[in-house]
């Protein structure tokens, strides 16, 4: 068996579990007790009320319900002296726990009552307004925000489980610009932030926003530009000057002099050749 229940604002009762599936009770003196707790303190209903409002069950039917209520102790009826007036009335108390003789007053109610324990009959709502959520301030779009959204659409175009409206992509931009900025392309992009999704995905907005913050691609280093070379002599042209020859072969300045190297160089480099050889055993060459 399902059960569905709805939240109300005003006009309804809380009611025990332990009154309403008490087993010495009947289901119709139940019933009678659920009707008699839902009326406004103050209210006038007796036997004879009841009985005329629902003929069906009859005033004997209806007396008989009662008695068990009084039986078990939610139905009490005080007799009280006004001495002031001389006056003796009667009067009906329901309550929704038993109420045994030599328990005292019943303790003050806690849900759905007044801190003088009786219904509270204000035309006020019991459980607090709803109050309309915040909503989040618009991002401004911009020219630089409208490319970062264009890159997010592009990226979960292809991917359905991070499917984002226009608006959820503009409030990502701004997450996203760095990503421009560092020339991260689509596809580079696409493989970062689509991959290893989980199974099922709750939210694309803050799976993606997650993503864009910490699978951020660190700032690239510029290349290394070779430099151009000289178009007569092939030495390296200045950073500066991309095309033609450079300024020793306009003769604008002398070419630098290339110190040779000393004798002694060539003699350690032969002597470090004979000694390889020697320990391969391969005979030196004659010199």
């Amino acid at each position: 068996m399902r059960i569905h229940t709805s939240a109300h604002a005003r006009n309804f009762t809380v009611l025990p579990n332990a009154a309403v599936r008490d087993p010495h009770l009947s289901f119709t003196a139940r019933g009678i007790l659920c009707h008699l707790l839902s009326l406004p303190d103050g209210a006038r209903e007796d036997v004879r009320t009841l009985a005329d409002r629902h003929p069906r069950v009859g005033r004997s039917g209806v007396a008989k319900a009662v008695d068990e209520l009084i039986e078990h102790g939610y139905y009490v009826r005080r007799t009280t002296h006004d001495p002031a007036t001389g006056q003796v009335r009667t009067e009906t108390h329901v309550y929704d726990t038993p109420q045994y003789p030599g328990t005292g007053e019943a303790g003050h109610g806690i849900t759905g009552a007044s801190p003088e324990g009786v219904k509270d009959q204000e035309q006020e709502p019991s459980l607090p307004e709803e109050q309309a959520p915040e909503l989040p301030t618009p991002v401004q779009e911009t020219p630089e925000l409208a490319r970062a959204a264009a890159l997010l659409l592009r990226i979960v175009s292809r991917e359905p489980k991070l499917a984002l409206s226009a608006t959820e992509a503009l409030a990502l931009a701004p997450r996203a610009v760095p990503w421009l900025d560092r020339g991260v392309s689509d596809l580079e992009a696409r493989s970062l932030l689509t991959s290893g999704l989980p199974p099922v995905v709750f939210s694309a907005r803050a799976i993606l926003s997650d993503r864009l913050h910490r699978k951020l691609p660190p700032e690239r280093r510029d290349a290394v530009v070779a430099r151009a070379e000289c178009a007569d002599c092939r030495d390296p042209l200045p950073p500066t000057q991309k095309t033609g020859i450079c300024t020793p072969c306009t003769g604008a300045a002398p070419r630098p002099v290339t110190q040779p190297l000393p004798e002694s160089v060539p003699a350690r480099v032969a002597a470090l050749r004979s000694s390889l050889r020697r320990g391969r055993g391969v005979d030196p060459a004659p010199a």
